[in-house]
């Protein structure tokens, strides 16, 4: 990023940390990592929002202000809020992110849950280290070597994912870190350890184990999963890390510090079962793939998924427990608007993807490209298994798909599933029918009234008289607020241009519908009168800039109005912009004195209901001065 990484910069507990961080990096380079940029005039940029699902660009980026904010979900901010919302970081996260990025050594942070996660981490990477230490020098590792190499794992992807083994001691980890200065409280806070039952000390959770290193979203070793070598032991297949502060297994994807930069650019999160899944695939350059660790998918973990992808392939196991577990993940995911396909692999392969891909990379790949939609893979298993012409069978076959049936709400689709079931179970399609408003009925109350309802359409006539006026009191309030907007964005967009908008032209704070506009025009007004205000010209070396003060989400709302500026009003001379201005402004003003007459002909109803005829009188003389 045109910086010297290799020199860093200690900063001082008097100085700003953010901005020698914001004054050292380039939003434009920095979103340009992450998102490929198009040139949207003098030092502005665009691209498809990566928070919102849209097809045309409405994200930009401002070089000039180091700002971005996208129009579509009114999201904006500087390069922390950027990293922030992409990276899932906490402020002071993003912060040491970018610091190190720039080379810049921050204050010691006193916050104690920080500080304590942090330890976490550290005594986590120890432990990686000394298993990763163990694997490859101890004599006693040579099975799991050998599993590793019988499982066709290579040095170059076990490094790559930390993978050790775990001596089978009761102590060999503990004393390892003793000597390295933890404390066995801090091995127990990161789940490494266990209190002994009898006397004092601690023990070593994992023994004999090949170790897998759950590593979060950004990076960090928040815990571990110990598979034993031997399947014939009667012990526990897989030992986790416990809950900890650090590690909840409902909200870490295995493999998404990897596979997050790969989802991001297929568009596609492939999801898997098994931690040796994932490894198997990032060996062969399948890399969009992170395991669910055997549970069904969580919201934590749909909402970690969700920064980089809407787009979901599942490969689970095809026996019951994992087809319900699939369905109770796929529930959640619907519930986050995921698309979301399966991928089916012939058994004849393998019973998960680590065999497929042994067996052929190129299988697994065409595994994925042609995952199926989640009604062709409901109706394909519910026949598995199932004989069609048994009535017992032909019951439990139809449930499972009508089941599903009832989650689409285009009536054509739904219809066709219905015919081709009563077709391949030989039976009239008035019986399928009965047997789906039986499902249906049995459902909670309120459920069954979506399922025959057709997408809604946005139509003046559609729903009650209370929705459409609901419905077209919300298209207004839009349709005023982009107005409102580029009046606001003519009077920043050149010096000489906020004086007429309240000298010439009478624009009051008050003509402004929406609330933030409203204070936004005050408070820049009362700068501009002050003397700290002043919109400069467009053009090249030139940006417009806020007055000092401004509160977080003021300055959000002045960065769309500037970014709008910039894009609506950049070749556009002052007399044109101005010309606008002036038309804008009488808009407002037409529009605010409707709206006050509408508000007073209302109390002058409720007063001559009352029969008040003082507040009849000034409400009359207050209607004749707007008229």
């Amino acid at each position: 990023m045109g910086h010297d990484k290799a020199m860093h910069l200690r900063l001082d507990t008097n100085m700003d940390a953010p901005e020698e961080i914001k004054s050292r990096l380039d939003i434009a380079e920095l979103i340009g990592e992450y998102l490929p940029l198009k040139p949207a005039g003098s030092g502005a940029f665009k691209t498809l929002c990566p928070f919102h699902q849209e097809k045309t660009p409405s994200f930009y980026i401002s070089r000039t202000r180091q700002t971005w904010h996208c129009f579509g979900c009114d999201e904006g901010g500087d390069v922390f809020t950027f990293v922030e919302k992409l990276e899932g970081m906490e402020f002071r996260e993003a912060l040491e992110f970018l610091a190190q990025k720039v080379g810049v050594t921050l204050p010691k942070f006193d916050g104690q849950k920080a500080s304590y996660k942090k330890r976490v981490y550290e005594v986590n990477d120890l432990a990686m280290r000394f298993f990763r230490s163990a694997l490859a020098s101890l004599p006693q590792a040579e099975h799991a070597r050998v599993y590793l190499k019988k499982r066709g794992v290579d040095d170059l992807t076990a490094d790559l994912f930390g993978l050790g083994y775990a001596p089978n001691g009761w102590d060999s980890l503990t004393n390892a870190l003793l000597k390295k200065n933890i404390t066995s409280e801090e091995m127990l806070q990161a789940g490494l350890v266990g209190k002994r039952e009898q006397g004092t000390g601690v023990y070593d959770r994992f023994r004999d184990r090949l170790m897998f290193p759950i590593a979060d979203v950004h990076g960090n070793i928040v815990g571990f999963t110990g598979r034993i070598l031997n399947d014939q032991n009667k012990e526990a297949k897989y030992v986790n890390t416990p809950e900890t502060q650090a590690y909840r297994k409902s909200a870490v994807l295995y493999g998404l510090d990897k596979a997050k930069g790969a989802i991001r650019n297929t568009d596609l999160a492939v999801i898997v079962e098994g931690n040796m899944d994932v490894v198997a695939s990032h060996q062969f350059e399948v890399l969009p793939v992170v395991a669910s660790s055997g549970t069904a998918l969580t919201a934590e973990q749909l909402t970690l998924l969700k920064r980089f992808t809407k787009n979901l392939a599942i490969a689970f196991d095809q026996d019951n427990a994992g087809k319900a577990a699939t369905l109770r993940g796929l529930d959640l995911a619907r519930g986050q608007d995921f698309n979301i396909k399966i991928i089916s692999l012939p058994p004849e392969l393998g019973k998960d993807p680590d065999d497929v891909i042994r067996k052929d990379p190129a299988l697994w790949k065409k595994a994925i490209e042609n995952a199926e939609s989640i009604m062709d893979w409901i109706y394909k298993n519910a026949f598995r298994d199932r004989h069609a012409h048994q009535p017992e069978d032909k019951k439990l076959i139809a449930k499972d798909v009508l089941e599903e049936a009832q989650r689409i709400a285009d009536p054509i689709e739904r219809d066709h599933w219905m015919k081709k079931l009563a077709t391949d179970l030989n039976t009239s399609e008035h019986a399928i029918r009965e047997a789906f408003d039986r499902i249906v009925s049995s459902k909670k109350p309120g459920a069954s009234r979506n399922v025959n309802r057709q997408p809604r359409v946005s139509s003046p006539d559609s729903g009650s008289p209370a929705e459409n006026e609901a419905n077209a009191f919300q298209a207004k309030l839009g349709t005023d607020m982009r107005m409102e907007r580029r009046v606001l964005a003519s009077i920043i967009a050149r010096d000489g241009l906020f004086l007429p908008s309240f000298e010439e032209f009478g624009l009051e704070s008050s003509n402004f519908r929406s609330k933030e506009l409203e204070m936004l025009y005050e408070i820049l007004k009362k700068a501009y009168n002050s003397g700290e205000f002043s919109n400069q010209a467009l053009g090249a070396g030139h940006t417009i800039r806020p007055p000092v003060h401004l509160q977080p989400e003021e300055a959000k709302t002045f960065d769309a109005i500037a970014f709008i500026a910039e894009r609506e009003f950049a070749g556009m001379t002052v007399g044109e912009i101005k010309s606008e201005q002036k038309q804008g402004i009488e808009q407002l003003k037409s529009r605010h004195s409707k709206r006050l007459r509408t508000s007073i002909e209302e109390e002058m109803r409720e007063a001559e209901r009352l029969g008040d005829e003082e507040k009849i009188c000034k409400l009359l003389k207050r209607f004749e001065e707007l008229t």
